[in-house]
């Protein structure tokens, strides 16, 4: 079962299940209560949870996936946590050692991207910009100080990410943030998947139909409810929350020689079980008015 957020003639959102979404208004025709008007709003309260325990009914109005356009499946997160270096191949080509606990950088709000929409690059300011395929989570509770089992407790789903990264700015800064912070960098969707398995999801990002990254989430050096459990010793952790686990190996940057992304290049990146996100690349200099 899915949770996904979408546009008709208007904004809503609802359940995925196979390729119907049952729409909001549906949705509270069967559980017989009034909705929030968000999904960023709905993962904030307790009837959350009535709305995943519905993933077994069947709905009376459903409404075609093709039909719709599939839209970023929250707006407005808390946080958006980032991990670097958490594939020991992706260590391996960085030249680094394995870290001993999470890399940690955050990306704003403002980098959140549709799952198909167009990354609109500035490219007066920017000139070396790479893709990042990740699996990425969101959380359903909060809190501080989480054990393991209410760190897995608190994970509502997994979602596709791409940590689109200007690693010109990343060179220049020694550090991660600003090249990671440009608006759209961070295309995520298609949905979020509150059903799948984690521990064995495959991910693997095509850049004009090439394969140049492809791992199993068995390869990561910290797994979802151990990322969760770490930083809420000093972090509290909200609903909503979204957590990037880190990208594998075959990062354009470094290859040799590097093979970074240009205008009007494709990017896909698909969480096998999850979902795929597609989006183009496009300097701002080459756009037509």
């Amino acid at each position: 079962m899915r949770l996904i957020r979408f546009m008709t003639t208007t904004v809503d959102y609802g359940i995925l299940l196979d390729d119907e979404i049952a729409p909001s208004s549906e949705l509270e025709k069967v559980l017989g209560k009034k909705l929030p008007p968000t999904l960023d709003d709905l993962l904030k309260l307790p009837i959350l949870d009535e709305v995943l325990s519905l993933g077994e009914r069947t709905f009376q109005r459903t409404i075609s996936v093709e039909e719709v356009r599939v839209l970023k499946p929250i707006t407005e997160p808390p946080k958006i946590i980032c991990l670097g270096v958490n594939y020991i191949e992706h260590v391996k080509e960085a030249g680094l050692e394995p870290p001993k606990e999470p890399v940690i950088f955050m990306k704003p709000r403002t980098a959140l991207n549709g799952p198909y929409s167009d990354v609109i690059v500035p490219d007066d300011y920017v000139k070396e910009v790479d893709y990042e395929g990740e699996i990425a989570f969101i959380l359903k509770r909060g809190g501080r100080k989480m054990d393991e089992k209410m760190a897995k407790e608190s994970i509502l789903g997994y979602l596709v990410f791409n940590d689109v990264t200007a690693r010109d700015l990343q060179r220049r800064d020694g550090q991660w943030v600003r090249g990671k912070s440009i608006d759209g960098f961070a295309p995520i969707g298609p949905w979020i998947d509150v059903s799948v398995d984690f521990e064995d999801l495959v991910i693997t990002t095509w850049v004009n139909g090439e394969r140049r990254q492809h791992a199993s989430s068995k390869q990561m050096i910290f797994k979802p409810w151990e990322i969760v459990q770490i930083l809420s010793k000093g972090m509290t952790m909200e609903p909503g929350d979204i957590t990037a686990t880190g990208t594998p190996s075959g990062v354009g940057a470094f290859t040799d020689p590097p093979r970074l992304l240009n205008h009007g290049d494709i990017v896909e990146v698909e969480v096998q079980g999850v979902g795929r996100i597609k989006n183009r690349i496009l300097y701002e200099s080459k756009l037509t008015i």
